[in-house]
């Protein structure tokens, strides 16, 4: 037996372990996910709009395990039974600088406090300027079965414009040991860079490729007021030609066997698709822990946002249909009538303009039926437009 196998192995057998063997039976209505939010990272990438701090050389872990612990407990005692968790998911900030040893304590606490989903998916974004081997593995030995890792380039200089602090050996090695580790791995990939080139960024991909990825995130380069590639005045790309790249990067995965599943995110097949983001995207209830952390969760007949590990404001039925639209309209599979209901109590015709749907799916921007709305691939290109028509 190889390494990775003895690896895999020992780590289903600590998840079956805090499974445990009393079952509680429940239905999908109470199924969850968890966010873990882990605010830090350990250099600022100039074009982030997420960043709240570097990582303090003063840095308590065990203060921080204590607030996770806390909010775990505090959002375990809302329900009058152990609530079933499908999507456990370390975020951030950079939250593979936690040791291995506070992943592994949070699991267990949710293994307490929760009945976690013997499939259950547990990520944790890394990022290769906190890699280390050995931790990838006590990672992975701690429960960790889904990495995402930001490797956001595959070419020397554009790393370095990006501001980021791994190289391209530093990327290549992380990959190559996330692929052996992980059952599931994915990466994040920018494109819209300035005076990006399709060959050049074909190239990039082909080379992603090598490696065994079962998923792939796409995010376009954006230039957000506040962060220093706006100070410095760096211009997006052309809109066009940002379209352009997209469009061809879709369809360039799509002939080496991915899926777009949704506007960003594309997988080599269903069992590879992100549960926690789908979750997000279907309207489903996830508890956000830690400072900064967002949730959505229905509970005594009323639909609350999160924050900061607690219960916060309750949303009105209306509020949370036009969430669910604009999230769930990202998704291929587009917004279905029944989750729909299910999340804000509204049926789904009701609450969108018959009318513009109508139109809509005249100029084929979209399809729809008596149970289900959803972007055509020309409509995806105009996401954004196409939701503010229908929720207006």
């Amino acid at each position: 037996m190889n390494t990775e196998d003895n690896l895999n192995k020992q780590a289903e057998a600590i998840q079956t372990a805090r499974i445990g063997d009393g079952q509680i039976p429940l239905s999908d209505e109470d199924e969850l996910a968890v966010y873990i939010h882990f605010p830090y990272c350990k250099s600022r990438c100039p074009y982030c709009d997420f960043f709240r701090g570097l990582l303090p050389k003063s840095f308590n872990e065990q203060e921080l395990i204590q607030h996770y612990l806390s909010d775990i407990a505090y959002f375990a005692d809302l329900f009058p039974h152990k609530r079933a968790v499908k999507s456990i998911f370390f975020g951030g900030g950079t939250p593979s600088l936690l040791s291995p040893q506070a992943v592994d304590l949070v699991l267990n606490e949710l293994q307490k406090k929760f009945v976690i989903a013997k499939d259950a998916e547990i990520s944790l974004e890394a990022n290769p300027n906190t890699f280390e081997q050995n931790k990838f593995l006590a990672f992975r030995h701690a429960g960790i079965n889904r990495l995402s890792l930001g490797v956001q380039a595959l070419q020397a200089d554009d790393l370095k414009k990006l501001g980021r602090t791994h190289s391209l050996s530093d990327a290549l090695t992380a990959m190559e040991l996330g692929a052996k580790t992980f059952p599931k791995f994915s990466i994040d990939l920018i494109y819209a860079r300035p005076q990006q080139q399709w060959d050049t960024w074909q190239k990039e991909i082909d080379t992603a490729l090598q490696f065994d990825l079962s998923h792939i995130s796409l995010y376009e380069l954006s230039i957000e007021e506040g962060t220093p590639f706006f100070r410095k005045n760096i211009k997006p790309m052309d809109e066009e030609q940002s379209l352009s790249l997209y469009n061809n990067t879709v369809s360039y995965l799509r002939s080496c066997g991915f899926q777009r599943y949704e506007g960003s995110n594309l997988a080599n097949s269903f069992p590879d698709q992100s549960v926690h983001n789908l979750t997000y995207w279907q309207g489903e209830d996830y508890i956000g822990i830690g400072e900064g952390a967002h949730g959505r969760l229905r509970l005594n007949g009323q639909i609350f946002t999160t924050l900061d590990g607690h219960l916060d404001e309750a949303l009105t039925p209306l509020e949370r249909a036009e969430e669910l639209v604009l999230m769930g309209l990202r998704i291929e599979e587009g917004v279905s009538d029944k989750y729909f209901y299910k999340a804000c109590g509204i049926h789904l015709f009701d609450f969108l303009s018959k009318k513009m749907t109508k139109r809509l799916a005249q100029l084929n921007l979209l399809c729809y039926d008596d149970a289900n709305i959803k972007l055509t691939d020309k409509g995806f290109t105009l996401m954004d437009e196409i939701i503010l028509e229908l929720v207006s």
